[in-house]
């Protein structure tokens, strides 16, 4: 079998997931053709957090970069390359190396790749370790989502305040930002903090038609099937090693979630919830 996803570059684990949990839904129903062929320009891509404009024709790389890009990928004066600021598109661009002063991006023409998901995924996950939240956010980036949501669980075993979870912010949206460099993607995910998960859910106990949210919980009553009509966003609470505790399920139903179970199997809190991705992303979105 050859897997073909011309919309975003995974690695070899990402895709053993995606290839397996898109053959188990594709077992009852037609594959999709792929719309769009074109496929992202190989090569260099580095994320600049700098205003673009028309009239922009060459931009100072950061120190960073620079180093980056000389040092380990081995750019060369004159090399083509790619960046982006996270606002949609990415230019070509020409590397210019002064004989003194720091290295410059010429800028050649605006691209616009499709890469980004027209579904609209957003991820509320309980907070784990320093390894298994790079792990998550990088694949989840990867895999297409917008929005990421981090909150302290009631069973959650890392005890972090809000001025730590600040911190780790910043360097969770580091990783979310290498991820979007790697995939290929314009738009870098929204990455928010929250002291519980009733602070982040709390709002109106409905969802709106064209929005289906769900709580993962291994004896949950419900499949994904319970979705009957493509939605345009997607939900997806997923709770630490522990679990959820009866009251965040209680509270989160409140809110118009659903509780619903990934198969007879319980998965790692940082396995289900890129697992579901992949799936929804077979089901509803560019996969």
């Amino acid at each position: 079998i050859t897997l073909s996803a011309p919309q975003h570059n995974l690695d070899v684990y990402a895709v053993s997931i995606c290839l397996d949990i898109t053959l188990r839904l594709l077992l009852n129903r037609p594959m999709k053709p792929f719309k769009d062929s074109k496929h992202t320009k190989a090569g260099a891509r580095f994320y600049v957090n700098q205003a673009i404009s028309d009239d922009t024709a060459v931009l100072d790389l950061p120190k960073e970069i620079t180093k980056h890009a000389l040092s380990s990928l081995r750019l060369k004066d004159g090399n083509l390359f790619h960046i982006f600021n996270g606002k949609g598109g990415e230019y070509l661009s020409k590397l210019i190396l002064p004989p003194n002063g720091n290295a410059k991006a010429e800028i050649i023409a605006y691209e616009r790749p499709n890469t980004e998901s027209s579904l609209d995924i957003c991820l509320v996950q309980s907070y784990l370790s320093n390894e298994k939240m790079n792990f998550l956010i990088q694949k989840a980036t990867e895999l297409g989502i917008n929005e990421i949501n981090i909150f302290k669980s009631e069973r959650s075993s890392f005890k972090v305040d809000k001025d730590q979870l600040n911190k780790k912010k910043v360097h969770w949206n580091k990783v979310a930002i290498a991820a979007c460099e790697q995939s290929g993607r314009t738009r870098i995910p929204k990455i928010e903090t929250f002291q519980s998960l009733e602070s982040l859910i709390s709002g109106p106990s409905a969802s709106e038609p064209t929005e289906a949210k769900l709580i993962l919980c291994p004896k949950g009553s419900k499949t994904i099937e319970i979705i009957t009509r493509p939605p345009e966003r997607v939900v997806i609470a997923v709770g630490p090693e522990g679990g959820f505790t009866n009251q965040e399920v209680a509270s989160a139903i409140s809110c118009g979630f659903s509780d619903i179970r990934l198969g007879p199997r319980t998965l790692r809190t940082e396995t289900a919830g890129i697992s579901l991705i992949a799936g929804i992303q077979t089901l509803w979105g560019d996969f």
